[in-house]
């Protein structure tokens, strides 16, 4: 609208500015339902990314995992004797039975000095806890030295050890110095030297005691070590505690007994098929595939919304927010209704989910494991094509039927995983063909995102369009009144001229 001033009425003594507005309202009906247009527009496009974002991660998640045997490849794992250590299985462990024995626990080399006395704290000076070292003295820890003067404190000695890679702290608490290896085991190892006047490195034994860091100096002293463990008769080392050999994962807690020189006591850890994990691998599978079916149908088959416009400021102001809330959320429940490429996707699913696919020489379906949809009668509203397992005690419809997918898991677990392998590589095929880049589609979106953009960014222009005719039309009234305003002064102007010669004026 022109923001020129106007100076109108003066002579009329009518309310221009009133009437223009008013003539500018009525005439402003398109822009307001290019507005309302664009405004449900946006919410559509925000109802299609939410929806958008839900398949996409179900496309690169479940259905994208059970394309792989790996989905299928679950094992159980048990030990007899679980005080010395927890086991699991990979996909790739071998069913059967294996000897286990824990030669030894990992540890972490660690040096806790002797009580440097109540007085110590970490502003003390080195001379002043250790009375009886001579100072200077340079030591070296992993290459790197480390210079103790007469201003030294114990703070910044074991800051000097923390520089040369180990965990290090005084504690004013305990008045002791703690030093400790970053890493568990023999790689973690280090070793405290003494450098004499041409910097070359001597026994620090009699150092540490001085310094109360060796055990004959009171300090307490763990010496780092490999973690050792016995699986049927042969060893592996680890400098954790930490165990990963041919599919099991194995963590040391406790050493075996000892029987005799390098002999220990073993305890059988068994691995086995995981049923129960194969199952419920797929169960959820299915659950998440129900959830995003159901939404779809329920978006799809929406009541339809069209006696509900979108409100304006003054409509807004004149209800609670409880009630505008309600109101827009009836629109927006309706915005995907009878989409076409929501029905596309449903009839993807719906049609993928009733393939057969041939293994080992004899044809699969669902129903062949006991699944499928519920009938009409039975089905929930917009719960349709959602697939539900026979035996499946969380399913209060089908849960008390016989369970044919747990008995195929049982004994046929290569059919089972050719026919799943199958179905979910062909649907997620069709996905990865509906979500390929189009000039109306980005890369991975099953709706015509561009498409929806480029309708958006149209409706700007033409509201853009609509505001520059509204502005043409609103100078033209206010033109209209100032030619009529002009008028009127003149005629005004003479009219006082002739009743000033009639001496009326007076």
């Amino acid at each position: 609208m022109s923001d020129r001033l106007r100076m109108t009425g003066l002579a009329s003594g009518m309310d221009t500015q009133s009437i223009v507005e008013q003539l500018v309202e009525v005439k402003s009906y398109k822009k307001t339902d290019l507005i309302n247009e664009q405004t449900k527009l946006g919410w559509k496009q925000e109802a299609w990314k939410d929806l958008n974002k839900k398949m996409y991660s179900f496309y690169t998640n479940k259905l994208g995992e059970m394309r792989f045997e790996d989905f299928f490849n679950k094992k159980s794992a048990n030990i007899v004797d679980s005080s010395i250590a927890k086991v699991s299985a990979e996909g790739n462990a071998v069913n059967g039975t294996q000897s286990l024995a824990v030669k030894q626990l990992a540890k972490t080399q660690y040096i806790t000095s002797k009580s440097y006395g109540d007085d110590i704290t970490g502003k003390s000076t080195v001379a002043e806890a250790m009375p009886d070292l001579e100072i200077p003295k340079t030591l070296s820890v992993n290459g790197r030295t480390i210079e103790i003067t007469d201003t030294t404190t114990m703070k910044e000695l074991a800051e000097g050890f923390a520089a040369a890679g180990l965990n290090a702290s005084f504690d004013d608490k305990t008045h002791r110095l703690f030093i400790s290896a970053k890493e568990s085991g023999e790689a973690g190892k280090f070793e405290i030297k003494q450098l004499d006047g041409e910097g070359n490195a001597t026994d620090a034994s009699a150092l540490l005691k001085t310094m109360g860091l060796s055990e004959k100096g009171g300090a307490s002293v763990i010496d780092g070590q490999d973690a050792k463990i016995i699986l049927n008769g042969a060893e592996f080392t680890s400098s954790t505690n930490n165990f990963s050999v041919n599919g099991l994962s194995i963590t040391a807690t406790k050493e075996s007994e000892k029987t005799g020189e390098d002999k220990y006591v073993t305890t059988n850890v068994s691995v086995d098929t995981d049923i129960d994990g194969i199952y419920d691998a797929i169960k959820d599978f299915f659950k998440e595939y129900n959830d995003l079916i159901n939404e779809m149908a329920k978006l799809y088959n929406a009541d339809s919304a069209r006696d509900y416009k979108v409100l304006s400021d003054e409509e807004k102001d004149a209800m609670s927010d409880e009630e505008v809330e309600k109101w827009e959320a009836k629109i927006k429940d309706s915005l995907l209704r009878r989409d076409d490429d929501l029905g596309t996707a449903l009839e993807m699913f719906k049609s993928g989910m009733m393939a057969s696919f041939e293994t080992d020489g004899k044809k699969f379906s669902l129903a062949s494991f006991g699944m499928g949809t519920l009938s009409y009668l039975e089905a929930a509203e917009n719960e349709r094509y959602a697939i539900h397992i026979d035996g499946n005690k969380d399913d209060d419809t089908t849960g008390s039927k016989e369970d044919k997918l747990r008995t195929a898991i049982t004994n046929d677990l290569d059919s089972v995983k050719g026919f799943f392998t199958k179905l979910s590589g062909d649907i997620y095929k069709t996905m990865t063909k509906q979500m390929s880049r189009t000039e109306y589609r980005s890369i991975y979106s099953m709706y015509d995102d561009k498409a929806l953009q480029n309708e958006y960014d149209k409706l700007t222009k033409d509201i853009e369009k609509e505001e520059e005719k509204l502005s043409d039309y609103e100078d033209k009234w206010y033109d209209k009144f100032s030619k009529m305003e002009s008028a009127m002064e003149k005629i005004n102007s003479k009219s006082n001229s002739i009743a000033s010669l009639l001496g009326m004026n007076g």
